[in-house]
Parts: C-alpha cells; structure tokens; sequence
C-alpha cells in the first residue's frame, strides 16, 4: 500500500496523515457511488481547479526509502518492499503504487531517502549512502524505475536539488568537498609555547540523508593573547596579534566506543618568536562530502545534474525538500566542546568572497574563528572559567558591536548564498522541465525554543519552554545558523508555502508562536499558505492544536480553507524576527518573546517587499498599522529610513532591546537612531546592565500596566537605560532610570522605545500569566476595540481570528493545559489514555453569547472550532463547524440543519477555481438531519453531487432542490454525505 498526502516531511510525514485528507488506496474507495442518484450524466473532467495554495489538496503517492537495497529493488516493478513507515510491515511493488495512484488521480509520487524511518526498517546500518541523488549509478535507477510509473502517467517529486543530497557526486566531479573547521581555545606556555590542547574529532555525521564519514585534512594552530574588560565577559584579542604557530606539533588518538567520534589531543611547543602570547585556538579542519557552494562550479554542476534527468527521461514534478541545511549531524547537544557548538563552514572561496566584501583581510578566515570561541575558559584558575567568555576587537563599546557584526555578516553570507544558489538552481530546472516544480516543506531540522535546553534535571523540558528562566542552558539556533538553515524567511525563496515543525516532540506551542511564525512565513511566499506541524502528543491533544492550525490557517483542513479562501489570519502587529541575537551571543535562540498576536519577518525581508502605505506596512497586500523591533543592534541599510519614513507617515513604532551602533555596511547608525527615538545619551557602556530580580514600573502613556519582574542576568534580559530628550515621555522605569520613553509623531503617528525585553506568555508557564507585550501594544491603540479579534483572544476563553476575505473564526483555547506526555512520533494509545485521564483536557466547548468580534455579535453553541463568513447583506455566505445546527450573527437567526451534525460546511467556490459548467459550492457534511443551505440570490438550479475518488472530481449526484435561494436536501447514509459540490447546470 502507498500513501497519498498533500505533502510529506519527515517528522510529520505520519502523524498528519489525517488531517491532510490522506487516503489510503484500495476497492472501497474507488467503488463509491451515490444512493439513490439519478440518472443524468456525470460530469466525466474536475469540476474544480487546484491553483496556488489549493495544489496542497491534490494527492501524492510516497515512497521513502531507508537504504540503496530498497533503490534498487524498485527497479525490479514487481519486486515487494517493505516501505512502512512504523512497526506494521508494508510490502508492497512499484507496480501497485502505481496502479493506486493512477486510480486515486494523483500525478506525482515522492521518492526520497530518509533515514528517520530506518528505526522501522533495516537500512543503511549506520554506512554511508553510496547511491546519492548526485551520482550516475542513482540517476540509472531512477531512469529506469521512471519507466514503470510514466506508463501511468505519473511523475516523480525527488530529493534533488538539497544541500545534503549533493555530495560524491559533486567531490568525484569537481576534486572540491565542504571544509569544515572545529575549534578548541587552550592555554599556551608564553616562555616555552608549550600547549597541549584535547577535543572530540568527528568521524561521522547522521541527519535525514543518512550518515557521512568526515575526513580530517589538517590541523592549524594560532596563538594570541587576550585580555579582559573591567569585568564583563568580553575579552580583547586584537587582529594584528594572532599569530599562526609552525613548529611541528604531536597528535594523540584516544578510540572511544562510539564510532561517530574520538578524543583528540593536539600538543606543540616553541614558536617563542611570536612573543609571549598565552593562549592558543587549535583548528581541526575536515573534509566533508558536499559542495562548496561558493564555488564557481557549485551552479553549473546543480544545472547540468538536471539536465542529466531530463536526458534520462525522468518525469520531475516536485522536488521534495524536507530539511534543506548543509551537512550537519542530527545530534542537539552531544558535539560540544566545553558546551560550545564549535563548528564553522569555511572553504576557500567562501573566504574569498568574504574577503572581497569586507576587506582583503579576511582572505584567510581561519584566524577570524577567534571570535567565534564562546566560554571555552575551563582552563583558567578562577571564576572566570564559568563565564560565557567572548573575543572582541577592541576595547570600546563600538569594537564590541563590530565583533558582533563579523559574526553576523558570516551567518548572512553563508545562508544567502545557499539559499540563493538551491533558488537558482530550482528556476533552472522550473525552465527545463517547463513547469513549477513545487518543493513544500521546512529549512531546518531543529527548531528554537522546541530543541532549546533547560537544565529541568528529572523534571519534564515542554512546560518550562515558555521563556528564558535561569535554568535556560543552550539554543540550537547556532547549530541551525552554522548550517544555513535558521533563516526560514530566506529559504521562502526556495519552498513552496513552507511551515515549520515547532510543536514537535511533546511540545505544545501554547503561546501560539509556531502558529505565527507559519503564518508569517506563508503569508509572503509565491504560493501563500505555510504549516505549522504537530507530532509527539496523545491524539486528543494533537485534535485541539489542529484546530488552532485551522483557527490561524495553517495548511487548514479543506473545509475551513474553503472558508478562508485558503489564507493566513491577518494581524495589525508586525514584529521584527531577531535575527542578530545568536550573533551577539550564540548561547541564545531566534526569539526573545513567543508571542502568537503578531506576524514577523526579517529586517531584510522588510525592506525587500515592504511599502508604506496609508500609516501602514504594506507586505505583500497585508498591512500593519505597528512595527515591533525585538532586538537589533546590528539593522540592514536602509532600516532607520524605513522607519522614519513610516512613523511620519503616522505609523507606531516601538523598539525593544539594545540601541544599533552600526549597521551591516558598518555605518554608524547611532546618532539617526536617537534622533529618532528622542534619546539624548545612553547610560550604559559595552553592554546593557543586569537587573535581574528587578521590576519595570510603567509611567505616562504606559501608567497602569502590570508591573514586569526581570527574570535573569542573560543578554536577554539586560537592561538599557538612557537620557531622554525633552520631547519624549518617560514610560518605563527600573529602580529609577529611565528605560522606557514616548514621543509622538507626525499624523498620530509615535516612536517608543523600551531598554528591556518585554516579556508576554499566555501559557502561564510560570504559574502566572504575563501579558506586557499585548498590555504595551493595546495601549498604543495598535489593536484597535475591545472586538479586536487579538483583544478578545486575550481577554475570553476563546482565540479569535480574522481574514483577507472578512471570514472570522472562533476556536477553544489551548494554552493552559501543561505538557505530561513522552514526546514520541508514535503513541502507546493506552498510556496516552491514562495521561489524559490524570491531566484532562480543558473542554473544547464553544459557548458564545453575544460575542462582539469584528464589527460583528455572534451567538454558537458547538464544539472546537467554528468559522464563517456573511455576505454584504448579512447572508451566511461560508461557514464551518463541528457538533452545531445554527448561528446567529448580528441578530440574524441562520438555521442550517435540523439537528447538531458532527460537521458541516460550505463554501463557494473562487472564481480562479472554477470551471465551465463545475462546481460553484463545495460542501462537507458528516451525520444525518435535514440541510438547508443559503445561497445567492440569482442561483435557482444546481445539481449536489458527491466528490469522487480522483481530486476534483464528482461521483454521482444525490437528490436535493433549490427553494427561494436554499438548497435544501437530506444527510446521512445512502444520502448526502462526506465531501460534495454543488455543481452548475
């Protein structure tokens, strides 16, 4: 048996099966006709169209492969395969995958490599692929399996164009692989040079392409001094006095028992012409295969390995794009060296471009890892050795934000030539091939504050992954940095849609902030609708946070996409992504608030789709009225102009965080950044103050608010207090400096600036709910009325939502309900059973009355979710929802059944959607009653038909009329029932 599924990545690949509409194939399916139908002739082509977010919908077959064996085998159409995807085997032939698919009208079918399914199946045991994507003998089998699938008219999505699928290949092709560089600070004897210097050599990776043997090529060492100032973790190494050692050094091997590494120690003496330089950083360089994709051979090979397809006859329909990162190792946190992540990509040509955007300097990157060296002080005799130590240029405040900027200008060269260059190489293909080719899925393989660490010790992680408390230990965001994967706005320009996995492992999202991340991403990609996974919970815990994924529409189930035109929730509030907060501090992640009431979107992506229009940021057609910096220090050109352009046009800008010294060209921005804020001076030096323990108390225009304790002494959480000028208004205070100032501008437009880091969290994670975020913006006027769809999510028991189209949606929250659960993909429904019962769930009831949402007042009863949408007279032009009979909207009584169904919903269907003579309705309905559906005026005939096994396409048709602009018919067994249209006549 194959899998059909609207699109499949890894982790959720099973889990969302059935909120995808998955069906598996066989003889009840294709058999179903409608009882009782009459006579007239059924349409025999789609009475709809699938375009842009709709393609979602249309079925795909899958095929995941754990080994070669299983790529070979499929050559053979008849040979059986086991290709389950959990402890039931599942054999089954080329042959019948394809006779499935052909019947259940799908086009495409996904044939990929994933080694996360090889704990179901015997696969590479731990060896490396020898049939990579990138090598002839792969393209052979591919050719020859092609064959057997176009003879049902199928074509193939295949994991092609990723950075981990390109490695043999490329490295026999072009005698270039990837250079990774590992580094280790120690301690140098500044008399003798004498140094010994231990770390853990990598000897394999594993991710979801399998494993990777790394080769070590060579080993440099650099010695330096450095020097503390006052007494911050900021140490100066100055770039002029790193000096490479070349007395030849001794190599010791320590064999473990684990085969993916060793223990290295690297000993050396002499070099005492370097001067007595005390410290040293050994560098461990590899050789790891995959491309250099700085290379000016890195494109021609990605298009010619296309055209090598194209040649052999392959029918590519999708490129499957399920984690698109460089060569990385799965593991989280169990290749540190003294708790750094301490791998960078360097190659030569990546060092040669750096160098050629940022000064011939850097032709030679190598030493610059200096400043990449973050706590490695173990081998210091004091207190210092517990410090998150950095290197830094100099001595000032500025030296300090340009050791950031380094950083920050490597995490961008890199990602943006990856992506670019995959983005390059998509287009290409789309050009041959003569098609889109959709590749829908996620960047990343880890996701931040999912796999960040709190050091609970026997505790459970989920419930304390709310917010930076001071057992927070570690963020794999630099993990993701390092591996061109931690910008999912960049990689927009390669998916389709995109998503992400947030709530994942167990991990409930209950701030909502994977949900607004999706919807984020999805709102500004070429086919506008991202989701938001969900895996590693009891089943009635994954229904809710579905629910959530339909209220903000996230790859929403059919029946509220309808509703929604298949669109994204809108929001006033645009929030900066903090993109230079791991380039600060790499201990810290992608966030500093999960907050659920807002979009985000990169400084650069701002720039790039952004307009001011009418006091607003117009991104892509959404607009926002109020633009929230969460931190950056380091903005792209062009930011500040922006800004100051936006709030003359009257639009409210409020910034949080470090005050910007320079921007990425390394202009100072300081001066234009306080003119525009009203700040005279700073009263803080290299870095911001600790407060920890300390309470904000708000003032003027914020008077009133909650008082918010600061929780730590992370970066995060610093404190910025400044002089303000006297144009603005002091709003925030700590212990009497002022950290918090107003001032008004143009066209009611303001500025606002808060030196702290606003914390909000719904989930209550702390035993108590902190709101500053939402009481902040509220009080700004950035939601508008108390019937604010955000105001109400955070003032009712209900989340609320808005869309492009006018629909509304009401969903039960879930924010409260603290995870207690393992977080594994496949569940022990017993032991979820028994969970449950000594954690229930909150009710899922909807209970409305008199519910003012939108310039509307709604009044349900139902269950979960309910969404609609009224026309310009007030008429229930869509709707959805579960266990109900009616709404009443604006005092309007809409009666639609004669009793509570367990689901119904319709919609009409778009104009882009139609067909000559198709459907002008899509309805759902599941129970039994007498349906009364409103429609358009001028619609007086129309046939109801069932929808058939082929997307699109209907079964047979089922009585019902159409009385004064309603269709009315009957539900239930052997009557309407399941997925219908109501097609023209």
């Amino acid at each position: 048996m194959s899998i059909l599924t609207r699109h499949l990545s890894r982790r959720c690949f099973f889990e969302r099966l059935s909120e995808l509409g998955v069906v598996v194939t066989g003889a009840a399916l294709l058999g179903q006709r409608a009882i009782g139908q009459s006579a007239r002739e059924v349409p025999d082509g789609p009475v709809v169209l699938f375009p842009g977010p709709w393609q979602f919908q249309l079925p795909k077959g899958g095929i995941i492969l754990v080994s070669d064996q299983q790529l070979d085998d499929l050559t053979d159409p008849d040979k059986k395969v086991d290709l389950s995807l959990g402890s039931t085997p599942n054999r089954t032939t080329l042959r019948e995958i394809c006779e499935q698919q052909q019947a259940a009208g799908a086009r495409t079918v996904i044939l990929a490599f994933d080694e996360f399914w090889s704990q179901y199946r015997p696969g590479q045991g731990g060896k490396p692929r020898q049939l990579t994507p990138d090598t002839e003998a792969y393209i052979q089998r591919i050719a020859k399996i092609s064959e057997t699938m176009k003879r049902y008219g199928l074509g193939l999505e295949l994991s092609l164009l990723s950075p981990l699928e390109i490695g043999p290949g490329y490295v026999n092709q072009t005698g270039e692989s990837g250079r990774w560089v590992q580094f280790r600070e120690g301690w140098r004897d500044p008399n003798t040079g004498k140094f010994t210097v231990s770390l853990w050599e990598h000897l394999r990776w594993t991710n979801n392409k399998g494993t990777i043997e790394l080769k070590r090529i060579g080993i440099r060492v650099f010695a330096f001094r450095e020097r503390r100032i006052g007494r911050t973790s900021f140490y100066v190494v100055p770039p002029n006095e790193i000096s490479e050692l070349h007395q030849p050094i001794e190599v010791e091997v320590s064999e473990t028992n684990n085969a993916r590494y060793r223990r290295l120690t690297v000993r050396g003496s002499g070099d005492i012409e370097v001067g007595p330089k005390d410290r040293v950083m050994v560098l461990v360089i590899y050789s790891v295969p995959e491309m250099d994709y700085f290379s000016p051979f890195a494109f021609p090979f990605l298009e010619d390995l296309v055209k090598r397809y194209h040649a052999a006859g392959v029918p590519l329909n999708g490129l499957y794009a399920d984690e698109m990162h460089i060569q990385q190792d799965w593991g989280y946190a169990d290749h540190h060296e003294e708790g750094q992540f301490a791998l960078r990509y360097v190659t030569p040509h990546m060092a040669a471009r750096f160098a050629e955007l940022y000064g011939p300097g850097y032709a030679d990157f190598d030493p610059w890892l200096v400043y990449f060296i973050y706590g490695q002080h173990g081998f210091l005799p004091d207190l210092q050795a517990k410090l998150p130590a950095q290197h830094v240029l100099g001595d000032k405040p500025e030296d300090v934000q340009q050791t950031c900027l380094l950083r920050r200008r490597y995490y961008e060269l890199l990602h943006n030539t990856v992506v670019e260059l995959f983005a390059r190489a998509k287009r290409s293909a789309e050009k041959l091939y003569g098609h889109e080719l959709e590749a829908r899925a996620h960047a990343t393989w880890a996701q931040s504050p999912t796999i960040d660490f709190w050091n609970v010790r026997n505790q459970a992680m989920p419930p304390r992954q709310y917010e930076y408390t001071s057992d927070f230990l570690w963020s794999n965001t630099v993990q993701q940095a390092a591996s061109a994967c931690s910008d999912y706005f960049k990689w927009n320009e390669f998916l389709t849609g995109g998503g992400n996995d947030h709530a994942e492992g167990g991990w409930s999202d209950r701030n909502y902030y994977g949900l607004a991340l999706a919807c984020s991403t999805g709102s500004l990609n070429s086919v506008p609708n991202a989701y938001a996974a969900a895996w590693g919970m009891p089943a009635e815990v994954h229904r809710r946070h579905r629910a959530l994924e339909n209220a903000f529409g996230c790859s929403p189930d059919p029946a509220f996409a309808a509703v929604f035109d298949y669109q994204h929730r809108e929001v006033p509030v645009l929030m900066l992504y903090p993109t230079s907060l791991v380039s600060v501090e790499e201990r810290f992640g992608s966030w500093m608030v999960q907050y659920g009431y807002a979009n985000y979107v990169t400084p650069s992506k701002l720039l790039e789709h952004g307009r001011i229009v009418d006091r607003a940021v117009d991104l892509i057609g959404r607009r926002y009225g109020t633009l929230v910096v969460l931190f950056e220090p380091l903005p792209p050109p062009g930011l500040l102009e922006f800004m100051e352009k936006f709030v003359a046009s009257g639009g409210k800008l409020i910034w949080s965080g470090p005050p910007p010294r320079y921007d990425l060209a390394g202009v100072d921005v300081l001066a234009r950044w306080q003119r525009l804020f009203g700040i005279k001076t700073l009263q803080f030096a290299h870095e911001g103050l600790v407060v920890a323990g300390a309470q904000v108390e708000f003032d003027g225009a914020l008077k009133g608010i909650e008082p918010q304790t600061i929780l730590t002494d992370f970066l995060v959480d610093l404190a910025y207090p400044v002089e303000p000028e006297t144009s603005a208004e002091i709003v925030a205070r700590i212990g009497g400096r002022t950290i918090g100032v107003v001032k008004s501008a143009a066209n009611g437009g303001l500025v606002m600036f808060l030196g702290f880091r606003p914390r909000d969290d719904q989930a209550a994670s702390l035993g108590y709910e902190t709101r500053t975020w939402f009481a902040v913006l509220r009080r700004v006027g950035a939601y508008g009325g108390d019937d604010d769809p955000s105001v109400v999510s955070r003032t009712s028991p209900w989340l609320a939502t808005r869309f492009p189209n006018g629909a509304l949606a009401v969903a039960a929250h879930y924010r409260r309900h603290i995870e207690s659960w393992p977080g594994g993909f496949h569940r022990n429904e017993q032991q979820d059973v028994e969970i449950l019962k000594a954690n229930p769930l909150p009710p899922d009831i909807l209970d409305l009355h008199g519910l003012k949402l939108s310039g509307h007042t709604l009044d349900y009863t139902g269950n979960l979710i309910v969404a609609l949408r009224l026309d310009e007279q007030g008429r229930l032009e869509a709707f959805a929802g579960y266990n109900c009979c009616k709404v009443i909207a604006d005092g309007r009584e809409h009666v639609f059944a004669d009793q509570n169904l367990p689901l119904i919903a319709w919609a009409p269907v778009l104009a882009d959607r139609r067909v000559q003579r198709g459907a002008i309705m899509e309805l759902w309905v599941q129970g039994d009653g007498q349906i009364a559906i409103p429609l358009p005026n001028s619609l007086e005939r129309g046939r109801l038909m069932l929808a058939g096994a082929k997307p699109g396409h209907v079964a047979g048709e089922v009585p019902a009329v159409i009385d004064k602009a309603v269709l009315r018919f009957e539900a239930g067994p052997g009557k309407a029932r399941g997925h219908m249209y109501l097609v023209q006549t």
